[in-house]
C-alpha cells in the first residue's frame, strides 16, 4: 500500500472505530437512530420493513467493538439497551461491511462466505440483507455517502496497490 494510502486507511479506521470505543452505547444512540431512519427512510416509508416490527436486531461489527441493539418500530428504528434479548444478530468485520454498504462486494458472498453472520432468527436476517441489497445509494444521507464514497477509494487504491505489487513478483 502507498504511504498515504496507508495513513489515510489507518486514520479511517481509527475514525470509525471510535464509537466503540471510547464513546459510551447511551451517547452513540441518538446519532445511529437518526442515521438509520434517515437512511432506511424510504424502505420505512414503503413498508419494506414491516417484516420487522417488534424485532430486535443485533449489529456487531467485531473489529470496532461496536455492539448496538435495534428495535423496529412500525415507523421507525430505535436503539435499545444492549442487555436484552436479540431476535436476529448479524456480525461482521468493518471492511466487510463497508463492501457491502458501496456495494462492491456481492451480499450473498459475504453471508455465504460466513464473513457477514446471522445468527438467530435466520428469516429475519435474510430478509433484512436482501433489504439492505434493494437500497438505493441514494436514500443514504449525503454525509454518509460522501464518507463510504472515500471509503470505497480507499480501498480500491489498496486493491489496486495489492494487485500491481502482485504482478510484479
Amino acid at each position: 500500500m502507498l504511504p498515504g494510502i496507508e495513513l489515510l486507511y489507518s486514520i479511517t479506521r481509527r475514525v470509525i472505530g471510535i464509537p466503540g470505543k471510547y464513546i459510551p452505547y447511551s451517547a452513540q444512540k441518538p446519532l445511529l437512530s437518526l442515521v438509520l431512519n434517515k437512511a432506511f427512510q424510504t424502505p420505512i416509508q414503503h413498508g419494506e420493513v414491516g417484516f420487522l416490527e417488534g424485532a430486535k436486531i443485533r449489529i456487531k461489527i467485531t473489529d470496532l467493538n461496536i455492539d448496538w441493539l435495534i428495535n423496529v418500530g412500525s415507523d421507525r428504528f430505535t436503539p435499545v439497551d444492549r442487555k436484552l434479548p436479540d431476535d436476529v444478530s448479524i456480525s461482521g468485520e468493518s471492511m466487510d461491511f463497508i463492501l457491502l454498504a458501496i456495494r462492491q462486494a456481492d451480499p450473498d458472498t459475504l453471508f455465504f462466505q460466513r464473513r457477514i453472520r446471522i445468527e438467530g432468527d435466520t428469516e429475519l436476517g435474510l430478509g433484512i440483507k436482501n433489504t439492505m441489497d434493494s437500497m438505493d445509494w441514494e436514500d443514504l444521507p449525503m454525509p454518509l455517502r460522501k464518507f463510504l464514497q472515500v471509503l470505497s477509494q480507499v480501498i480500491q487504491q489498496n486493491t489496486d496497490d495489492q494487485c500491481h505489487r502482485n504482478n510484479h513478483h
